[in-house]
């Protein structure tokens, strides 16, 4: 007989919970689209947590729609931003917890797109140093690749 922790992947813990509760809440942030504030939310924390962690750990967890917000540009057109449900960002903090110390340590030196500790002018600093080595450079926007 197995045991039911046995076959789980990854287990959620609500200790993971809450850590991902706790930077969500110090970003604070707005709504989304089911209008629970932060505020709203804590009004009954222990049954929010609880109801998160529950569905993260049985694998019954899906993630609600986006609230869509449009911010306007200095050139006059929108940038549309996605918001997340309160609760949905802790779970997707919980996710970002877990995984991110595992994969930073495969990530080849010479990316930095969307890592911790990582900027443009330090990806401008390690052009500069490559450029002195190699005559090529490779430039990928997953986006506008199609």
């Amino acid at each position: 007989m197995t045991l039911w922790n046995e076959i789980k992947s990854i287990p959620i813990s609500k200790a993971m919970v809450w850590q991902a509760y706790k930077r969500v809440r110090a970003n604070k942030g707005s709504a989304g689209i089911d209008t629970v504030s932060i505020e709203q939310f804590d009004e009954d924390l222990s049954k929010n947590l609880y109801k998160l962690w529950n569905r993260m750990a049985s694998g019954s967890y899906f993630p609600p729609a986006v609230k869509e917000v449009e911010i306007p540009k200095k050139d006059g057109k929108v940038r549309k931003l996605g918001i997340p449900t309160i609760s949905d960002r802790i779970g997707q903090m919980v996710v970002k917890m877990y995984l991110e110390p595992r994969l930073e340590v495969i990530f080849n030196p010479n990316s930095f797109g969307y890592r911790p500790d990582k900027s443009a002018h330090q990806a401008l600093e390690q052009v500069r140093k490559n450029c002195w080595k190699t005559d090529w450079v490779i430039d990928l926007d997953i986006k506008g690749y199609l």
